[in-house]
């Protein structure tokens, strides 16, 4: 396909042109495995498909498309003409789908904790976080979407390869596995919150059923375990929409809660409209956790791929209207919570939980739970899956496929996640080590320094300045919020 007028008098815009005076160094190696079923389903050869053990010594050939024409054709398997359009449905593909596949990838059991990290840091100076993190996930979106401009390379790994060896590209890899398992570990720490109020109710307190992990355990084991036995996430296509869907429930379901909680008791006295310095550097707890809410930056090249028509302008428009829809979604839970509840959401028996501030008699709040169960079954064996999908790839990519090793891996996993859920004391925990290390590596780091990379020009020239700033500034604040996180849980009074 090419970028000239084609029939109809549609005149494409230019697929990610090459920017200007940059030049590429040729690819170089051999060919990578492409017996993969998922190879072929992509459409080209990612580069992350190689033994740990040969990670080091076996050169592999990266595929990078030379033309538009072969771009296209190529890197977007994905992409059709047309497609049928429905009015709750949007078309595969579409701005409007890809809104919602970003905004799934974006919002998630993080939301829960929004309210916690305004009352640990006050007002003034969460919305600052908020609106700074909005800011600078676009902005790193925008340099992702500019080093794929200059290698014509479709994924992170590929990136992480490319800009700096097998040994980035690993760790890459293993960052991600992490980050995933670690959403996965937080949303069974989410379920246990929800669903342990609901067993006490029910069988009072000196049940069996009603204890923590033991519920964790039978929920874990008759739905989520079966759920990420799939070897196709297919069946969960939906689980994005019905997600963001669920959050803007939660979002109403608190908001309107909170709001009759005012009108019944007032404003709570104890709030901090500038920064919370009362419990010294506590304040830096909300930072991690602001980092997490808005990880997204591992999903943006497939969503860019299933694009129609892709091209920075097109990935733009979605990748703004995502960040701006995420960010009115945290204002508005975030806020509304701490001016009905102020400082009691940062209280231990909360544990950052915004539902754990209402009555289990509540009936709007039950249901809102009950979306929210439903949204962390569905999505935690979506990120069992590419933890897997990593060990596999990074262990046995030679190997035939194994229904008895899928099983295992995928058991190993499932209950290495439950055993960490149970000893977890609270989702802010998981949200403030992985949003410090993770998360700041992952979607603040590594896309400055792909750019500066790949830039010609000295460090401090202007087209390096930003990103530049963004590397020093990202890889500061994740280690100082992760030692405030792990010092304030583990070693404070």
């Amino acid at each position: 396909m090419s970028n000239k007028s084609r029939a109809g008098g549609d005149v494409r815009e230019p697929l990610l042109p090459l920017g200007a005076n940059v030049k590429v160094a040729p690819p170089y190696g051999s060919p990578a495995n492409t017996r993969d079923a998922y190879t072929r389903k992509l459409g080209y050869v990612p580069l992350i498909f190689q033994r740990m053990v040969n990670f080091v010594t076996t050169p592999r050939k990266m595929d990078r498309a030379t033309t538009h024409g072969e771009a296209e054709a190529s890197s977007f398997p994905h992409h059709q003409d047309g497609s049928s359009s429905s009015m709750f449905i949007p078309p595969p593909g579409s701005i409007r789908g890809s809104i919602f596949n970003l905004m799934g990838a974006t919002l998630g059991a993080g939301a829960l904790s929004l309210p916690y990290a305004v009352a640990v840091s006050g007002v003034g100076f969460a919305l600052a976080q908020l609106f700074l993190a909005a800011f600078l996930t676009i902005y790193s979106i925008s340099l992702l979407m500019r080093a794929g401009d200059i290698t014509k390379l479709k994924s992170y790994e590929d990136l992480a390869m490319y800009c700096f060896g097998k040994r980035a590209e690993l760790f890459v890899e293993v960052c991600i596995m992490v980050f995933s398992f670690g959403i996965a570990v937080a949303y069974l720490v989410t379920l246990g919150d929800l669903i342990t109020p609901l067993g006490l109710l029910v069988f009072g307190p000196d049940s069996i059923w009603s204890t923590r992990w033991f519920l964790m355990s039978l929920f874990c084991a008759t739905i989520m375990w079966p759920l990420s036995l799939l070897r196709d996430m297919t069946s969960l296509q939906f689980s994005s929409m019905l997600g963001v869907f669920s959050i803007i429930f939660l979002v109403v379901a608190v908001a309107i809660r909170s709001g009759m909680h005012i009108h019944q008791d007032g404003v709570s006295p104890s709030l901090d409209w500038g920064m919370n310095v009362s419990h010294g550097p506590d304040f830096m707890l909300s930072v991690p956790i602001v980092m997490f809410a808005f990880t997204n930056q591992p999903n943006v090249f497939s969503i860019f791929t299933e694009l129609q028509r892709p091209c920075i302008r097109r990935m733009s428009k979605v990748v703004d209207r995502a960040a701006y829809a995420s960010l009115s979604i945290y204002v508005v839970i975030g806020l509304v919570a701490y001016v009905a509840f102020g400082h009691s959401l940062a209280d231990p028996v909360v544990k950052g939980n915004i539902l754990l501030s209402f009555p289990m008699s509540d009936v709007l709040i039950a249901f809102a739970r009950a979306a929210i169960t439903f949204t962390v079954a569905v999505a935690y064996p979506m990120n069992i899956f590419p933890c897997r999908f990593s060990i596999d790839m990074m262990f046995f990519a030679q190997a035939k496929e194994s229904l008895v090793r899928h099983v295992v891996v995928s058991t190993g996993l499932v209950i290495t996640s439950l055993v960490l859920a149970i000893f977890c004391p609270n989702i802010n925990v998981i949200f403030g080590i992985i949003g410090g290390t993770c998360s700041s590596v992952v979607c603040f780091c590594f896309p400055a320094a792909f750019v500066l990379k790949l830039e010609p020009g000295p460090i401090c020239s202007r087209a390096k300045l930003g990103p530049l700033v963004l590397f020093i500034g990202s890889a500061i604040i994740g280690i100082v919020s992760t030692g405030v996180t792990i010092w304030s849980n583990f070693y404070a009074n």
